[in-house]
């Protein structure tokens, strides 16, 4: 349930438009209904949370957190739309379910997948979180972070225990991600869910960073040892792909090399 000043604050901020980008505290007051004491008070709020900001008059703006905030949808929107024919082509090779994850925290959230039409299939729901530590493609968003920022998330994950083989301790979980650096891909043979599988890697924008991770994922069986390579390679070609539309023009990080700047 929204709380009544939460509610009122983002009625505020919806008053500013183009024709009116600039409002004083009379007339948000007036254009509000809201007594001018109370538009006051969530005006402060808002302006100490960089939502507005004040002009020389003394008048209210929006602020530059919203502009932030608009890349970062701007940014999501321009990777899924840059995904997704890549990703089909990955299932249609493949025949595996294709996902992609973006990190939020400490967590990762599924924004896209592409479904295989092979009999096994994967259900996972659009939305859906799970800690960074447990599954691929999670943990793509995790491993091949630079060393500061990836300790600094460490230190608050809590190693929630999703399958008896989720890493259940930071030993364990270093060691793994040091595989996994080496490699250049994370593997997770039934971390998530039981019985299921996926390989993952990240994907990087212009500057290099970590913005999203890619999976194919499926059936335990499908993933035989042998076959992980294979696949991991595969991946590789279209986060790579994707990584280059994004703007990513150095080296594409194997290894972690990225990751260690």
């Amino acid at each position: 349930m929204i709380t009544n000043s939460l509610d009122k604050g983002l009625k505020l901020l919806g008053l500013f438009t183009p024709e009116q980008s600039v409002l004083s505290l009379t007339e948000v007051a007036s254009l509000s209904g809201i007594p001018k004491p109370t538009a006051y008070r969530l005006l402060s709020t808002l302006e100490a949370n960089g939502l507005v900001s004040r002009t020389a008059d003394r008048r209210y703006k929006l602020g530059l957190k919203l502009l932030e905030l608009g890349n970062l949808v701007a940014e999501q929107l321009e990777l899924r739309a840059v995904a997704i024919p890549h990703m089909q082509r990955l299932r249609d090779d493949l025949q595996l379910t294709v996902q992609l994850l973006v990190r939020d925290g400490i967590e990762a959230v599924y924004i896209e997948k592409v479904e295989t039409t092979h009999p096994v299939r994967l259900y996972t729901r659009m939305g859906r979180r799970a800690f960074l530590h447990a599954g691929a493609c999670p943990r793509a968003l995790l491993a091949f972070l630079p060393q500061r920022e990836m300790e600094e998330i460490l230190r608050e994950l809590p190693l929630k225990s999703y399958t008896p083989i989720t890493p259940a301790t930071l030993e364990q979980l270093r060691a793994t991600i040091a595989e996994e650096r080496q490699k250049g891909y994370t593997v997770s043979l039934g971390e998530l869910v039981e019985g299921t599988a996926a390989v993952a890697m990240p994907i990087r924008d212009f500057n290099g960073h970590v913005v999203a991770s890619l999976s194919v994922a499926g059936a335990l069986i499908q993933f035989p040892p042998h076959k992980i390579p294979v696949i991991a390679a595969r991946v590789k070609q279209t986060v790579d792909s994707i990584s280059m539309e994004l703007g990513f023009k150095d080296r594409i990080a194997g290894g972690g090399e990225a990751g260690e700047s």
